[in-house]
């Protein structure tokens, strides 16, 4: 196995409310893409769009998956996600600096 299937993703993600990610996560979860999401609260985004600067609250979460589960996590949110262009970045772990254990339990968790 490589070093980049060893790792993991953290897929950060901005949602337009709580009840369209929670029924993401749950998704994800029973499909076995991610071990964990975080919900986190809600945010301000200030962004350029089509021309003009907009300001929305949104809703962060970010989703934990292996690098071998990443490509598909991506693809199941983007069709789950409710946006036409939704905020989807993928942050690699570091292994020497990340908890090897909770590492170990992502890549368990995920298919």
């Amino acid at each position: 196995m490589t070093e980049a299937a060893k790792g993991v993703i953290v897929l950060y993600t901005t949602w337009p409310d709580r009840e369209s990610v929670e029924r993401a996560a749950g998704r994800l979860l029973e499909d076995r893409l991610i071990a964990c999401a975080n919900i986190l609260g809600e945010s301000r985004s200030i962004y350029r769009w089509e021309g003009e600067v907009q300001s929305e609250r949104e809703i962060i979460a970010l989703f934990k998956t292996s690098a071998g589960a990443a490509e598909r996590t991506r693809d199941a949110l983007l069709a789950l996600h409710p946006y036409d262009e939704p905020c989807i970045l993928a942050l690699e772990s570091t292994a020497p600096l990340s908890a090897s254990g909770f590492t170990d339990w992502v890549r368990e968790q995920t298919a």
